[in-house]
């Protein structure tokens, strides 16, 4: 299959950036003027006159379109050179998780559960000593007298 075959069997999308920056052109890797001809379409480059920062002609999100359909067609090298190349299998391999979802941390009520149950158990067993302490010795006695009175069936 020749050349212009294999262009043409390419999606529009990158006939029409392969019309605008041919492949034969060495692109800089690096910021030039924007008026130069291997000024790279992905990077931001320098107006001579003004000598500020225009923003790159491809935004990153329209430049990783680009990318990755270069890539299904196998025509990913004759791109100019990308800044970040991680579009793929590096980008997970190299990917460093946050800390939250290797080790969820939880809610805080359920950081905090075995201490409020531990809290309660504490409560319920202290609960006759505290209310006789409040009602007095009265109330005190009639418990006594509750618990001594306990008689089982068997």
């Amino acid at each position: 299959m020749s050349a212009i075959k294999q262009f043409e069997a390419l999606p529009k999308l990158l006939k029409q950036f392969f019309y605008r920056y041919p492949p034969h052109v060495k692109y800089s890797e690096k910021s030039v003027s924007t008026h130069a001809l291997d000024a790279n379409p992905f990077i931001a480059n320098k107006h001579p006159v003004t000598l500020r920062y225009h923003d790159p002609v491809y935004s990153k999100r329209r430049m990783s379109a680009l990318f990755k359909l270069a890539h299904r067609y196998g025509v990913n090298d004759l791109l100019p050179p990308i800044p970040d190349k991680l579009f793929f299998e590096e980008k997970y391999n190299q990917k460093k998780f946050m800390k939250g979802v290797l080790l969820p941390k939880g809610h805080k009520h359920e950081l905090t559960k075995a201490a409020r149950v531990e809290k309660m158990n504490k409560a319920l067993e202290n609960a006759d000593n505290v209310i006789a302490a409040v009602k007095g010795k009265k109330f005190a006695k009639r418990l006594e007298k509750k618990q001594s009175k306990q008689v089982s069936w068997f």
